[in-house]
Formats: C-alpha cells, structure tokens, sequence
C-alpha cells in the first residue's frame, strides 16, 4: 500500500480525533527516526497504521480475535486487543508482508522484548506525539529525542501504573518484560522467559537467570521485589532458602527464577518446557 491507499483507508476507518492522533505519531515517528537513523518509509507506514483497528465496537473486535485465534485476554477489551487485531488484518487481508512493520503495529500498546528500533519509536511516538497533554508528557518527550531505551522503560513502567490503577488485569508479557529487565540491571546472566500461558493453568509467563553466588542472586531477587512493588505488582510468595541454589518469586501469572548456574542447569526449566515460546532477552547498551 502507498501512502494515499493508505490514507483512503484511515480515512474511513478512523474518527476524526483518532485520525489527528495517527497523523502526530506518524509526524513524531519520523523525527525520531530520523534522529536514530532508523528507515523513514517503513516508519510512516506503521506509525499510520498502528491504530488501524482502534476504532472497532467490541463485537467486531471480538470476531477478529477469534478468526484470528488471539486469545482470551484480548476479548471484550479493544484497548489491549487494537494493535494485534490490526497486525492480523494487515497480514490476512490487506497482504502487508513486512515484518519489522507488523511487529511495530502488533507491540505499540504494551511493547515486547528485544524491541527493534522501528518498535521502539512507534511504541515511543503513539505516547509522546503532540497531541498529548497529560502530566510528565514534555519530559518524556524530550526524553524520547535523547534516548529512546529510557524513554521505552520508563513507558512501559507507566504504562503498567495506569493499567493496575484502573483495576484493569495487565498484560502479564510487559510485567515479565519490566522483571528481566530488572535482573539485567543488576547483572542476572542469560535472561530468558517462556510462555508457558497455553500450556499450564497456574501462571503465563517463568522468567529464569543465574548468578555466579548466593549473595548475588538474592540482591537480584530483592531488586525485582521492590521495583515490581513501585509499580503496584506484588509478590504473592517466594520459595528457596539459603544455599538452596535457587529462590522462586511467585508474582501471580508470572514466576520469577533466580538460580545459581549449577542449579539451573541441573533443574533446566527451558528444557522441561521447551514446547512452549522462548525468548531470549538481550541486554541493551544503554545511551550515555
């Protein structure tokens, strides 16, 4: 599609308001892209398309998630549900093939781990866009145009904020993404998560590290308590004494495992549950 097809489209899916919206993401996408050095024409399209679905009634987003299979937790809420359900249809019926483009629009909302740059500056842009006005937005903003891995982190980190003040479930990825983030930040090795959420019926994501000692492993595993807690994410119990080799931290849906390296590979979750989708979390060079 090119940018008048795509604009045809908008046009008649979108409200006015959503439509001045797309056009200030589309306008802040591309500054930051070109600071970052990041594809200009890939950038307009997923930041013009990113909201392709936003103004669906629930029904027919409903319908989309099931025709598409996208889960349960996508049902009867069109705010968590737009970004994948417009990925789906790009894909399926509008034969939009590229990737790194899908990707953007599918994680815009919540984000997702290992962000390539295009993600990261639509996930960015869709929050701090001209048009938005709420408290801290300018600092951020000016963030945004500094470094683009704080301004993500400290997104995601209100983003969750918001979510669990409205009493609404979180996407419990983003949790699970924010916790390994935490283990990175105080050196955790080999930082991996699984979802685990089609195969078992008592959480939806493990995130797993190891630590070169005990006293290591439980700095990690009180980091991650606190930083959770901030963000209104409690601990339900943990489990694992001292020179067990391993403390488990039970967040509800996600289950944090902190390991000494011995340990994990003698239990080795990622084996036992290797049917599931890994992901592999890569630490990212922070801007100076």
């Amino acid at each position: 599609m090119d940018r008048k097809e795509i604009t045809e489209l908008l046009e008649k899916r979108l409200k006015p308001s959503r439509m001045r919206h797309t056009l200030g993401v589309r306008d802040m996408a591309l500054k930051l892209a070109r600071i970052y050095g990041c594809d200009l024409e890939k950038t307009e399209t997923a930041a013009l398309l990113h909201d392709f679905c936003k103004n669906l009634s629930v029904e027919e987003s409903n319908a989309l998630v099931e025709k598409y299979g996208l889960g349960e937790q996508y049902m009867n809420n069109t705010a968590l549900a737009h970004s994948q359900t417009a990925a789906a249809v790009l894909k399926n019926e509008y034969h939009l093939t590229d990737r790194e483009i899908l990707d953007a629009i599918r994680n815009h909302t919540v984000g997702d781990i290992g962000m390539s740059l295009l993600e990261k500056i639509i996930y960015t842009a869709d929050a701090v866009e001209e048009g938005r006005s709420y408290t801290g937005v300018e600092e951020l903003r000016q963030l945004a145009m500094e470094d683009i891995d704080r301004a993500c982190s400290e997104l995601r980190d209100r983003s969750i904020r918001y979510v669990i003040a409205k009493g609404e479930k979180m996407d419990n990825k983003a949790i699970a993404w924010k916790a390994a983030e935490v283990i990175d930040s105080k050196k955790g090795q080999d930082i991996t998560l699984i979802d685990i959420s089609g195969t078992s019926g008592f959480a939806d994501y493990f995130v797993i590290t190891h630590a070169p000692s005990e006293r290591l492993m439980k700095t990690i595993a009180d980091e991650v308590e606190d930083k959770l807690a901030e963000l209104g994410v409690f601990m339900k119990h943990s489990e694992g004494k001292n020179g067990s080799g391993w403390i488990l931290m039970d967040f509800g849906d996600v289950i944090v495992n902190v390991f000494t390296g011995e340990q994990r590979e003698r239990y080795n979750l990622e084996k036992i549950w290797g049917d599931c989708e890994i992901i592999r979390y890569e630490h990212e060079e922070k801007n100076e």
